[in-house]
Parts: C-alpha cells; sequence; structure tokens
C-alpha cells in the first residue's frame, strides 16, 4: 500500500544494483546481486510528472529512466489515482493488477505473477524493501509477499 509521494525510478540511472534505485521492492540473488524482479511504486496513476511515474511503453519522450540491470523485468503501480496525498492507499493495493489506469498498459496487465527463468542456484534470494527518502516522506506497507522457487 502506498504512502505518501513514492518516485519509482526517479534517478535511478545514476544508481547501481546495490543502491536503493527504485521506490519499491528489489528482488535479486547471489552476491553480486544479479536482479531477478522489481516492483515499483509511482507518484499517482493519471498524475503526469515525468520522473516520479511509472515508465511508458515505448515512449521515446519518457524521461523515468529504468536501470539497464532491470531490463524489462519488473511492475509498476500508483496507489492514489490523482494527487498522492498524506495518507495510506489502503482503497488500492499495489501489483494485483486492480485499479491500474495509467498510461503503463504493460506494466498494469502483468501485474499480479511473475515468473523468470534461472539457472539452478545454491544462490540466497534477497528481497530489499528501498525508498530513496525518509519514512516520514514516503512508505509503502506489505501485506503479504510469497517467493515461490520451482
Amino acid at each position: 500500500y502506498q504512502y505518501r509521494t513514492m518516485d519509482g525510478f526517479w534517478q535511478s540511472s545514476r544508481r547501481t544494483i546495490n543502491d536503493a534505485y527504485v521506490d519499491g521492492l528489489s528482488i535479486t540473488q547471489g552476491n553480486p546481486r544479479k536482479h531477478l524482479w522489481t516492483m515499483s511504486v509511482g507518484y499517482s496513476e493519471l498524475v503526469d510528472l515525468l520522473d516520479v511515474r511509472c515508465p511508458r511503453d515505448r515512449d521515446p519522450f519518457d524521461f523515468t529512466k529504468v536501470p539497464d540491470f532491470v531490463d524489462n523485468n519488473f511492475y509498476c503501480e500508483a496507489g492514489f489515482t490523482s494527487n498522492a496525498e498524506k495518507r495510506i492507499a489502503w482503497e488500492d493495493p499495489l501489483w494485483d493488477g486492480q485499479q491500474c489506469v495509467s498510461s503503463t498498459a504493460q506494466s498494469c496487465s502483468r501485474c499480479g505473477w511473475f515468473h523468470r527463468d534461472i539457472m539452478p542456484s545454491q544462490k540466497d534470494i534477497e528481497v530489499r524493501w528501498c525508498a530513496d527518502q525518509r519514512r516520514q516522506d514516503e512508505d509503502f506497507y506489505t501485506d503479504l509477499l510469497e517467493i515461490w522457487v520451482l
């Protein structure tokens, strides 16, 4: 659930996989880290603030830069439809694909389960809750996270 003004991938092109490169969840494997998936929280579904919203699908003028190491292996959704508010967006859980109305149709349609094929390994899978500001300014709350390795 989104709290206040999450920034998605804001200024992440200058960050590495070891930094808080996203406002959201980073799922990696091993040491050094190998990216598996990112679950990003954008500012708003409809407010078009260029560098803090979810990236647009195949838009050459999109200034929301997803780091190269993330590639297309991410979801992005916002809990607020209009301006982010000074409260928790309980009405719209993140990454469930519901109430996802932004111009990021690809991200919206992919929400829910994700699947990655990786080589068999004994390396640990790490989940990091990341944000680039203090919790009083922005945060997100997780109700349930399941990772299945098949």
